[in-house]
């Protein structure tokens, strides 16, 4: 191959449709005629010609281009000096293609970009680009190429998906385009849309699609829906249908809006039985160590059948490993689940504040045998609302305490199976400044075993808790029973992506040694694109009623995309408390024990995320 430099100023403007952008608003005035000075192209090929008669130069055979991060591939390309038209061409069997150091690219059969109005056109276009987790790609007959200024006038994209992109940058317009982040040749799901537009490295952005599962059409989008491409979403407005037992069908949407150290956090829902709720939240950054939050929820009550509002206000601090919350909430609305298996308690509490602590956890490692312990403390003053019960009249009550977390696992082989023991401790000594002086502590031990071989699991843990003393608030919101539970889980692989599992709830408090629910949990997961759940939980006993269907997908480029009909969750002992790794792990985790680590993860003390 030969190599040849020159200045081909006006082919940069084609290679921009994925070059980086520069923080300039896209309302600016084009740029003036582009020069050699300028815009310096690399071109290699086996040979280039230039007919001056005609104003034409043409590169032929592996023609490369080279700007900047970018690299050009073709069979043949010319470039008109006269009316400024770029082509490129590729032989048959062969693509044009468009190469980002970051590994976007984009391909075709013809583009032909005129660098006057820096507008063209690709026909044949296949392309995928980086998210966050993973990629997209994107097929379409026929892609057309703009500006930002263009682009906003030909009414592509409204001016805020445009704003921070420089002048010369691309955007692109896919037509009659299928859109996956599912890189089989026959894609698992795909969108399909008229016209997605693609602002690269920021956003994407599909008209009305049309979801399919495979090849099967399943429904039409009635909104437009956005793909951000940055790290974390920003100022995209996410709409979803969802069901509550109380409140029946709804309509869901929310949006976070971010800034650096900063994000304001929206969600709105309406409902068939009439009603509207929100919930809004601030988190500000202002030290590496310390955030402030304020926000409200305003929320339905189904023991008042009222809908009102719920603010509350704190700060959040975490460093080295301690993680302290002190927050503020009136008229919060709390859950407690007493038992395993049985419906929550609900109630009203008012925080007045709440202060809880966590220490780093400190670890034992010897050889494969992993333990862990840490302290905690939490301190308050509650009042809950709505009751008037023995021994309690609704006064705010100040309660302190302190405990213990203990978490020991010994993964080893046995044959072609993964057996991991397991046990957790968990300590509280709760005090109340009453008449009284009431006093309660509460022991809570488990013991179980998790093991795996090929698509098979099975776990059984036995869970006591130990109860002395007794709450100040009667048998309000903290008032802990002594329990006796057993739980067996079962899961199976039916499928290449399909795990089917049984989880059943054995009570074993006193006299009753019964079971008390049983939990049917389907999992589609092809490790690629997408992953659905299904869990039906049945409650057997005579007067709990808990009986409950929820449903989640999620795209695994997108783990922020989780959707879950249904806020109930099956109680799993088989997680790994605080985020905590066993030390040389060796096995690929089961799905029960990732979903209780997920349960555990999401009651710790964390400082919210934010755009630095």
């Amino acid at each position: 191959m030969t190599k040849y430099s020159t200045c081909l100023g006006g082919l940069v403007l084609v290679l921009s449709l994925l070059a980086s952008t520069n923080d300039v608003w896209a309302a600016q005035k084009k740029l003036p005629e582009v020069t050699a000075d300028t815009l310096p192209v690399v071109l290699e090929a086996d040979g280039i010609e230039f007919d001056e008669v005609n104003h034409l130069a043409t590169a032929r055979g592996h023609a490369v281009v080279r700007y900047t991060d970018l690299v050009f591939r073709a069979d043949r390309v010319t470039l008109d000096s006269e009316t400024n038209v770029i082509r490129a061409f590729a032989s048959a069997g062969k693509k044009i293609k468009i190469q980002r150091h970051n590994a976007d690219t984009l391909t075709g059969d013809f583009l032909e970009y005129h660098l006057n109005d820096s507008t063209g056109y690709l026909e044949g276009a296949e392309g995928s680009s980086k998210v966050p987790h993973g990629a997209v790609y994107i097929k379409g007959a026929r892609v057309e190429i703009a500006d930002p200024q263009t682009a906003h006038e030909k009414k592509w994209l409204r001016g805020k998906y445009l704003r921070g992109n420089a002048p010369d940058s691309a955007v692109v317009r896919w037509n009659s385009a299928s859109y996956t982040t599912c890189k089989q040749e026959h894609p698992h799901y795909l969108l399909r849309s008229k016209k997605i537009v693609m602002v690269p490295g920021k956003y994407i952005v599909l008209h009305h699609p049309r979801v399919y599962a495979g090849s099967a059409y399943l429904f039409t989008m009635p909104f437009n829906m956005v793909v951000n491409q940055k790290p974390k979403a920003k100022n995209v407005v996410t709409i979803m249908p969802n069901y509550d037992s109380d409140k029946h069908l709804g309509l869901e949407a929310r949006s976070t809006f971010s800034w650096d150290a900063g994000q304001l956090a929206l969600g709105a829902g309406i409902w068939q039985e009439g009603m509207f709720e929100y919930r809004a939240r601030v988190d500000q950054q202002v030290a590496p160590w310390l955030s402030l939050y304020a926000g409200d929820n305003h929320q339905y009550d189904s023991s008042t059948d009222e809908t009102k509002s719920r603010p509350f206000w704190g700060v959040a601090l975490a460093r080295s490993g301690w993680a302290m919350d002190i927050g503020w909430a009136q008229r919060e609305k709390r859950s407690v689940v007493r038992k395993p298996g049985q419906k929550e308690y609900e109630t009203t509490l008012w925080r007045d504040p709440e202060v809880e602590l966590t220490s780093p956890w400190v670890g034992l490692h010897i050889g494969d045998f992993s333990q862990y312990a840490r302290f905690k403390g939490n301190w308050g003053r509650f009042q809950e609302t709505g009751v008037d019960r023995k021994g309690y009249q609704g006064d705010f009550i100040e309660r302190y305490g302190w405990g213990i977390d203990y978490y020991t696992e010994y993964p080893f082989r046995l044959g072609a199976w993964t057996v991991s023991p397991f046990f957790k401790g968990d300590y509280w000594n709760y005090g109340y400044k009453n008449d009284g002086s009431d006093r309660q502590i509460v022991t809570i031990g488990t013991l179980g075993v998790r093991a795996s071989c090929g698509g098979f699991e099975i776990g059984s843990a036995f869970e006591q808790k130990r109860v002395s003393g007794r709450s100040a608030f009667g048998n309000g919101w903290d008032r802990n029973y002594d329990t006796d539970t057993f739980y067996q889980r079962v899961g199976v692989k039916i499928g290449p992506s399909l795990t089917f599992a049984v989880q059943g709830v054995f009570d074993l408090s006193g006299d009753k040694n019964e079971l008390s629910s049983m939990g049917y949990i389907l999992t589609y997961d092809n490790s690629c694109c997408t992953r659905w759940e299904l869990t039906v939980n049945d409650d057997l006993t005579d007067s709990n009623n808990n009986d409950w269907i929820t449903l989640s997908f999620a795209i695994t480029a997108f783990p922020d995309s989780r959707f879950k009909i249904g806020n109930e969750n099956l109680s799993n002992p088989f997680g790994r408390p605080g985020g905590l790794v066993v030390r040389r792990q060796r096995y690929e985790p089961t799905l029960m024990e990732k979903d209780g680590t997920e349960q555990a993860e999401n009651t710790e003390i964390a400082m919210p995320k934010f755009d630095v």
